[in-house]
């Protein structure tokens, strides 16, 4: 159970992060999606991705 909790909240802090981006190329405000992809756990989740570890292991 908290195996599927920790990949739900790394997809969604994902998703906070591609929106972060989006809005830091449009010139918007951006910290705000920052912020709620590190918390729920988007940085930690590209980083298995960008290391090929992916999020299932």
């Amino acid at each position: 159970m908290e195996k599927k909790i920790e990949q739900g909240g790394g997809v969604l802090g994902l998703i906070f992060l591609a929106v972060a981006f989006v809005k830091l190329v449009q010139g918007d405000g951006w910290v705000v999606w920052a912020i709620l992809a590190f918390l729920f756990g988007g940085f930690t989740a590209a980083a298995r991705i960008w290391q090929g570890r992916g999020s299932g292991q």
